[in-house]
């Protein structure tokens, strides 16, 4: 009862608490509408200008590519799925299976019944030196070439036009996936075995070569179609030429392409210069000085021209006389040859070229080029995958040449610091170094040698009598 009366009291005593009014209930906020954002227009293209080298060899073809934004080069790489320098080469060979035309077929996917042309280039050299025929093919002959079910016989340059189509397109098709959002602007340099004044006048066949096949470039597939033969054929002998500032390729002398690369290297300097460049069918031996002009500000290093010589000798050749020696096959000669496990004797091809490279050193003692004597001190460099042998190399260190000159050293080309995928494969620039020097350079002109300056000789150090250095 106690406890009743006691929870009564507490609840009757206790002080009222405040209850709280109710939140007032704002109205909902009708958010404000939002402006679209106005449409950009689309971002203009980029231009990007390339110059594409394409070092259309006996064998195999190099393509490297500079781009001006930046003068970096990279090295084209062809099959995916190859490793290593093979990935790098694409077989200057044509292959015609049936009535399909495929570039670019290593031997080892020749099925049985194909007709092979192992060498497109050497064919069309042939054609105006017939004795230079190696083609290896009962259906070439002389630079032309007569497949068995077509009557007219087709000159092998026509082959060479789709070869070199079937280059152009794989190659820009490539560099555009590669700068889907700029505008490319290509400019391609073509290696030719010629010499700089170009006195076989080859220059013109191999530019109407390569514009043919930049005009069909975009409608050459591999495969190609034989029947495009008749139409290549017919272009060749009556397309013009277009003028130099109306078209993006030119035909550049691969002696010339040589000194090109040996520039971008790290080591140029003043001096006088040998290169000796042998390929699978060709050889280019080039002399030239490089001196500081000092007719332009800062008195840059330029190349002045000496001689070039052109021959069509080369490694197939050398394997050819190898195989003869040996009582080989020339393919068993040729990979006798790479492995160095035999010593290789000092067969004809070899002595041609040392006469070739004499016969460009009297050039310049004929036409009294270089007069004083510290400028025929040369350094000489041996290139080229035919030059791999070393009973060749030292036939050429070990020739005297005429007039005074001396050689100081013996070098190798590397490759320029500004390319960018040349990891690995330093050994084996010397393959790959045209292709680089055909990449190099819209400017190819020489500069005369009176316009460098002459190598200063060393200075004499007066020797002291020993009784003035000590004297008694």
């Amino acid at each position: 009862m106690k406890r009743l009366l006691k929870r009564l009291w507490l609840r009757l005593t206790r002080k009222p608490q405040a209850v709280p009014a109710p939140a007032k209930v704002e109205a909902p906020v009708t958010p404000r509408p939002v402006p679209a954002l106005p449409q950009l227009p689309p971002s203009p293209r980029g231009e990007r200008t390339l110059i594409v080298g394409v070092d259309f060899g006996t064998s195999s073809t190099k393509v490297i590519w500079q781009d001006l934004s930046d003068n970096h080069f990279e090295i084209f790489r062809w099959g995916a799925s190859e490793k290593g320098l093979a990935a790098l080469l694409l077989p200057s060979a044509i292959v015609i299976r049936g009535s399909a035309i495929y570039f670019g077929l290593r031997e080892g996917d020749v099925c049985e019944g194909d007709i092979r042309l192992s060498s497109i280039k050497l064919c069309v050299l042939c054609r105006s030196n017939p004795a230079i025929c190696r083609c290896g093919s009962p259906v070439a002959r002389h630079g032309m070439v007569r497949l068995p079910d077509l009557e007219p016989t087709y000159p092998a340059a026509a082959f060479a036009c789709l070869f070199l189509a079937h280059v152009f397109r794989e190659v820009e098709s490539r560099l555009e996936a590669r700068f889907p959002d700029d505008d490319l602007l290509l400019l391609w340099n073509i290696g030719c075995p010629m010499d700089y004044p170009d006195e076989a006048d080859r220059k013109g066949e191999w530019e109407r070569m390569a514009g043919v096949a930049m005009g069909l470039h975009r409608d050459v597939s591999n495969p190609a179609s034989v029947s495009l033969l008749a139409d290549v054929a017919m272009r060749l002998n009556s397309s013009a030429l277009p003028a130099p500032g109306e078209r993006n390729y030119f035909v550049q002398p691969e002696g010339l392409a040589a000194v090109k690369a040996f520039l971008e290297s790290p080591h140029a300097e003043s001096k006088t210069y040998a290169i000796v460049d042998v390929g699978a069918g060709t050889t280019e031996v080039s002399f030239f000085f490089n001196g500081h002009v000092m007719t332009e500000v800062g008195c840059p290093l330029r190349p002045s021209y000496l001689a070039d010589t052109t021959a069509a000798v080369g490694g197939g050749i050398i394997d050819v006389e190898l195989a003869y020696r040996w009582g080989c096959t020339i393919e068993q000669a040729r990979r006798r040859k790479e492995s160095g496990a035999h010593a290789c004797p000092r067969v004809p091809s070899i002595d041609e070229i040392c006469s070739q490279y004499q016969r460009a050193c009297c050039d310049i003692v004929r036409k009294h080029l270089l007069g004083a004597p510290n400028d025929k001190r040369f350094d000489l460099f041996v290139i080229g995958g035919g030059a791999r042998l070393s009973i060749l190399k030292s036939a050429l260190h070990n020739f005297e040449l005429p007039g005074g000159f001396v050689l100081e050293g013996r070098q190798g080309l590397r490759p320029p610091r500004a390319l960018k995928n040349g990891q690995g494969f330093e050994r084996d620039w010397d393959m790959l170094a045209n292709a680089c020097g055909l990449a190099s350079s819209l400017y190819w002109d020489y500069y005369p040698v009176a316009a460098a300056n002459p190598i200063a000789p060393q200075p004499i150090r007066e020797r002291l009598d020993r009784d003035v250095l000590y004297p008694a």
